[in-house]
Protein backbone atom coordinates (compact mmCIF):
# COMPACT_ATOMS: atom_id res chain seq x y z
CA UNK A 1 0.00 0.00 0.00
CA UNK A 2 1.27 3.46 -0.86
CA UNK A 3 1.42 5.62 2.29
CA UNK A 4 -0.37 8.93 2.46
CA UNK A 5 1.48 12.18 1.79
CA UNK A 6 2.38 13.88 5.04
CA UNK A 7 0.84 17.35 5.20
CA UNK A 8 3.36 19.00 7.50
CA UNK A 9 4.88 17.73 10.71
CA UNK A 10 2.43 17.48 13.54
CA UNK A 11 2.58 15.90 16.95
CA UNK A 12 -0.08 13.13 17.02
CA UNK A 13 -0.94 13.60 20.67
CA UNK A 14 -1.77 17.33 20.40
CA UNK A 15 -3.67 16.63 17.19
CA UNK A 16 -5.81 14.01 18.89
CA UNK A 17 -6.26 16.26 21.88
CA UNK A 18 -7.40 19.14 19.66
CA UNK A 19 -9.85 16.83 17.93
CA UNK A 20 -11.25 15.63 21.23
CA UNK A 21 -11.45 19.18 22.55
CA UNK A 22 -13.35 20.19 19.43
CA UNK A 23 -16.06 17.73 20.42
CA UNK A 24 -16.63 19.25 23.89
CA UNK A 25 -20.24 20.18 24.50
CA UNK A 26 -21.08 23.84 25.04
CA UNK A 27 -23.88 25.66 26.80
CA UNK A 28 -25.88 24.94 29.92
CA UNK A 29 -29.27 25.07 31.52
CA UNK A 30 -31.01 28.46 31.78
CA UNK A 31 -31.75 29.84 35.25
CA UNK A 32 -35.38 30.46 36.21
CA UNK A 33 -36.54 34.06 35.84
CA UNK A 34 -37.44 36.30 38.78
CA UNK A 35 -41.10 36.16 37.81
CA UNK A 36 -41.05 32.39 38.06
CA UNK A 37 -39.55 32.60 41.58
CA UNK A 38 -42.14 35.17 42.75
CA UNK A 39 -43.57 34.25 46.15
CA UNK A 40 -47.05 32.70 45.90
CA UNK A 41 -49.95 33.94 48.08
CA UNK A 42 -50.45 32.11 51.34
CA UNK A 43 -54.14 31.69 50.58
CA UNK A 44 -54.61 28.59 48.37
CA UNK A 45 -55.86 29.40 44.93
CA UNK A 46 -59.04 27.86 43.60
CA UNK A 47 -58.93 25.94 40.31
CA UNK A 48 -60.76 28.79 38.58
CA UNK A 49 -57.96 31.21 39.43
CA UNK A 50 -55.10 28.99 38.22
CA UNK A 51 -53.17 30.23 35.21
CA UNK A 52 -50.64 28.49 33.00
CA UNK A 53 -47.00 29.46 33.45
CA UNK A 54 -45.34 31.27 30.55
CA UNK A 55 -42.86 29.09 28.65
CA UNK A 56 -39.19 29.85 29.16
CA UNK A 57 -38.64 30.12 25.43
CA UNK A 58 -40.77 29.93 22.31
CA UNK A 59 -37.79 28.96 20.11
CA UNK A 60 -38.00 25.39 18.76
CA UNK A 61 -35.42 22.91 19.96
CA UNK A 62 -32.66 22.27 17.40
CA UNK A 63 -33.25 19.14 15.34
CA UNK A 64 -30.54 16.57 15.95
CA UNK A 65 -29.28 14.31 13.14
CA UNK A 66 -30.39 10.69 12.98
CA UNK A 67 -26.78 9.73 13.74
CA UNK A 68 -27.44 10.81 17.33
CA UNK A 69 -27.70 7.68 19.45
CA UNK A 70 -26.75 5.38 16.57
CA UNK A 71 -23.12 6.37 16.05
CA UNK A 72 -20.81 6.60 19.03
CA UNK A 73 -19.73 10.16 19.90
CA UNK A 74 -17.07 11.99 17.90
CA UNK A 75 -14.34 11.65 20.50
CA UNK A 76 -14.73 7.87 20.59
CA UNK A 77 -14.83 7.74 16.77
CA UNK A 78 -11.42 9.46 16.61
CA UNK A 79 -10.04 7.26 19.39
CA UNK A 80 -11.29 4.05 17.72
CA UNK A 81 -9.87 5.06 14.35
CA UNK A 82 -6.51 5.89 15.93
CA UNK A 83 -6.37 2.63 17.88
CA UNK A 84 -7.22 0.47 14.88
CA UNK A 85 -5.42 2.42 12.15
CA UNK A 86 -2.30 3.93 13.66
CA UNK A 87 -2.36 6.01 16.84
CA UNK A 88 1.38 6.77 16.65
CA UNK A 89 1.20 8.74 13.40
CA UNK A 90 -2.33 10.16 13.77
CA UNK A 91 -2.54 13.84 12.89
CA UNK A 92 -5.25 16.35 12.12
CA UNK A 93 -4.84 17.59 8.55
CA UNK A 94 -6.30 20.48 6.52
CA UNK A 95 -9.83 19.63 5.40
CA UNK A 96 -10.03 20.38 1.68
CA UNK A 97 -13.26 22.02 0.52
CA UNK A 98 -15.32 19.47 -1.40
CA UNK A 99 -17.15 21.07 -4.32
CA UNK A 100 -19.18 18.11 -5.63
CA UNK A 101 -21.30 15.25 -4.32
CA UNK A 102 -23.25 14.75 -1.10
CA UNK A 103 -20.55 16.49 1.03
CA UNK A 104 -20.37 19.64 -1.12
CA UNK A 105 -19.65 22.66 1.12
CA UNK A 106 -20.16 20.65 4.30
CA UNK A 107 -17.41 21.58 6.80
CA UNK A 108 -15.58 18.69 8.41
CA UNK A 109 -12.65 17.67 10.57
CA UNK A 110 -10.09 15.38 8.94
CA UNK A 111 -7.59 13.01 10.57
CA UNK A 112 -4.95 10.94 8.85
CA UNK A 113 -2.56 8.08 9.53
CA UNK A 114 -0.27 6.25 7.14
CA UNK A 115 -3.07 3.69 6.70
CA UNK A 116 -6.23 5.74 6.23
CA UNK A 117 -8.24 8.94 6.57
CA UNK A 118 -11.18 9.82 8.83
CA UNK A 119 -13.60 12.67 8.13
CA UNK A 120 -16.32 13.89 10.53
CA UNK A 121 -18.89 16.16 8.85
CA UNK A 122 -20.97 19.07 10.13
CA UNK A 123 -21.33 20.26 13.70
CA UNK A 124 -18.60 18.44 15.66
CA UNK A 125 -20.92 18.27 18.68
CA UNK A 126 -23.62 16.55 16.61
CA UNK A 127 -21.98 15.22 13.43
CA UNK A 128 -24.21 14.62 10.41
CA UNK A 129 -21.92 11.94 8.99
CA UNK A 130 -18.64 10.09 9.24
CA UNK A 131 -16.42 8.70 6.50
CA UNK A 132 -13.29 6.54 6.42
CA UNK A 133 -11.18 5.92 3.32
CA UNK A 134 -7.92 4.84 1.74
CA UNK A 135 -6.16 5.84 -1.47
CA UNK A 136 -4.48 2.46 -1.96
CA UNK A 137 -5.07 -0.89 -0.32
CA UNK A 138 -5.95 -4.55 -0.74
CA UNK A 139 -9.38 -6.09 -0.33
CA UNK A 140 -8.41 -7.17 3.19
CA UNK A 141 -7.81 -3.51 4.12
CA UNK A 142 -11.25 -2.54 2.84
CA UNK A 143 -12.77 -5.36 4.87
CA UNK A 144 -10.94 -4.06 7.93
CA UNK A 145 -12.33 -0.58 7.32
CA UNK A 146 -15.85 -1.98 6.93
CA UNK A 147 -15.49 -3.81 10.24
CA UNK A 148 -14.16 -0.64 11.87
CA UNK A 149 -17.13 1.36 10.60
CA UNK A 150 -19.57 -1.28 11.88
CA UNK A 151 -17.92 -1.00 15.30
CA UNK A 152 -18.85 2.70 15.46
CA UNK A 153 -22.56 1.85 15.44
CA UNK A 154 -24.66 1.19 18.53
CA UNK A 155 -27.56 -0.77 16.98
CA UNK A 156 -27.14 -4.39 15.90
CA UNK A 157 -29.35 -3.91 12.82
CA UNK A 158 -27.12 -1.05 11.62
CA UNK A 159 -23.98 -3.13 12.15
CA UNK A 160 -25.47 -6.04 10.24
CA UNK A 161 -26.31 -3.75 7.32
CA UNK A 162 -22.75 -2.39 7.17
CA UNK A 163 -21.31 -5.90 7.13
CA UNK A 164 -23.55 -6.59 4.13
CA UNK A 165 -22.23 -3.67 2.04
CA UNK A 166 -20.43 -4.61 -1.17
CA UNK A 167 -16.77 -3.58 -1.15
CA UNK A 168 -16.98 -2.56 -4.81
CA UNK A 169 -19.79 0.03 -4.68
CA UNK A 170 -23.01 0.09 -2.69
CA UNK A 171 -25.63 2.31 -1.08
CA UNK A 172 -28.24 1.20 1.44
CA UNK A 173 -30.63 3.09 3.71
CA UNK A 174 -32.18 2.26 7.05
CA UNK A 175 -34.36 4.42 9.31
CA UNK A 176 -32.99 7.75 8.10
CA UNK A 177 -29.34 6.75 7.75
CA UNK A 178 -27.47 6.14 4.50
CA UNK A 179 -24.65 3.57 4.37
CA UNK A 180 -22.45 3.94 1.30
CA UNK A 181 -19.31 2.55 -0.32
CA UNK A 182 -17.78 4.92 -2.90
CA UNK A 183 -15.16 3.51 -5.31
CA UNK A 184 -12.11 5.41 -6.60
CA UNK A 185 -13.77 5.75 -10.01
CA UNK A 186 -16.77 7.73 -8.67
CA UNK A 187 -17.01 11.46 -9.41
CA UNK A 188 -16.77 12.28 -5.71
CA UNK A 189 -14.26 9.52 -4.94
CA UNK A 190 -11.24 11.52 -6.14
CA UNK A 191 -9.09 8.42 -6.44
CA UNK A 192 -9.94 7.06 -2.99
CA UNK A 193 -12.12 4.22 -1.68
CA UNK A 194 -14.58 5.45 0.97
CA UNK A 195 -17.13 3.97 3.33
CA UNK A 196 -19.52 6.48 4.90
CA UNK A 197 -22.55 6.73 7.16
CA UNK A 198 -24.64 9.89 7.11
CA UNK A 199 -28.04 11.45 7.62
CA UNK A 200 -28.78 13.00 4.20
CA UNK A 201 -31.25 15.56 5.62
CA UNK A 202 -28.79 16.60 8.34
CA UNK A 203 -26.01 16.86 5.73
CA UNK A 204 -28.19 19.33 3.80
CA UNK A 205 -28.77 21.32 6.97
CA UNK A 206 -25.03 21.26 7.68
CA UNK A 207 -24.15 22.67 4.26
CA UNK A 208 -22.47 26.07 4.60
CA UNK A 209 -23.85 29.10 2.77
CA UNK A 210 -21.71 31.19 0.43
CA UNK A 211 -21.39 33.81 3.18
CA UNK A 212 -20.30 31.20 5.74
CA UNK A 213 -17.78 29.75 3.28
CA UNK A 214 -16.06 33.13 3.17
CA UNK A 215 -15.70 32.94 6.95
CA UNK A 216 -14.59 29.36 7.53
CA UNK A 217 -12.69 28.51 4.31
CA UNK A 218 -9.21 29.86 3.60
CA UNK A 219 -6.61 29.38 0.90
CA UNK A 220 -4.71 26.14 1.30
CA UNK A 221 -1.08 26.40 2.43
CA UNK A 222 1.57 25.78 -0.21
CA UNK A 223 2.89 22.18 -0.19
CA UNK A 224 6.42 21.67 1.04
CA UNK A 225 9.04 21.37 -1.68
CA UNK A 226 10.51 18.19 -0.19
CA UNK A 227 7.21 16.29 -0.56
CA UNK A 228 7.63 13.57 -3.22
CA UNK A 229 5.21 14.11 -6.11
CA UNK A 230 4.43 10.39 -6.44
CA UNK A 231 2.99 10.19 -2.89
CA UNK A 232 0.63 13.15 -3.28
CA UNK A 233 -2.99 12.09 -2.96
CA UNK A 234 -5.64 13.55 -5.29
CA UNK A 235 -7.46 16.63 -3.97
CA UNK A 236 -10.96 15.93 -2.66
CA UNK A 237 -12.59 18.75 -4.60
CA UNK A 238 -13.89 19.57 -8.04
CA UNK A 239 -11.33 22.18 -9.03
CA UNK A 240 -12.29 24.58 -11.79
CA UNK A 241 -9.74 26.28 -14.00
CA UNK A 242 -8.35 29.35 -12.27
CA UNK A 243 -9.91 28.57 -8.89
CA UNK A 244 -7.75 28.52 -5.78
CA UNK A 245 -7.42 25.59 -3.40
CA UNK A 246 -9.33 26.09 -0.17
CA UNK A 247 -9.43 24.34 3.19
CA UNK A 248 -11.68 24.74 6.22
CA UNK A 249 -10.20 26.36 9.30
CA UNK A 250 -9.50 23.69 11.93
CA UNK A 251 -11.27 25.44 14.80
CA UNK A 252 -14.63 26.35 13.30
CA UNK A 253 -17.77 25.96 15.39
CA UNK A 254 -21.50 26.31 14.87
CA UNK A 255 -23.55 28.72 16.94
CA UNK A 256 -27.27 29.37 16.54
CA UNK A 257 -27.28 27.44 13.28
CA UNK A 258 -24.40 29.36 11.65
CA UNK A 259 -20.74 28.45 11.20
CA UNK A 260 -18.33 30.88 12.85
CA UNK A 261 -14.61 31.22 13.41
CA UNK A 262 -13.30 31.81 16.94
CA UNK A 263 -12.73 35.40 18.07
CA UNK A 264 -9.20 36.73 17.63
Amino acid sequence: MIPFRTKGKMNPKPALASGLLAMALLGGCPNPSRSQLREQPVQPATPALKTASAPLSSAPAPKQPVTEGRLIDSGLIIETFATRFGAKDLKQIPSEVIDVGIFRYVPYFSYETSRGELNIYGDPQHPAGVEIGIYAGKTSTKQELRNLMAGLLQQAADRELVHGLSLDEDKLERAGLTFEVTPPTATDGFGGWWISIYDAAAIDRARASDAEMKTIAVEAPEPKQDTPVETKKPPRKGKETGSSDRVYIQDYSREDGAYVRPPL
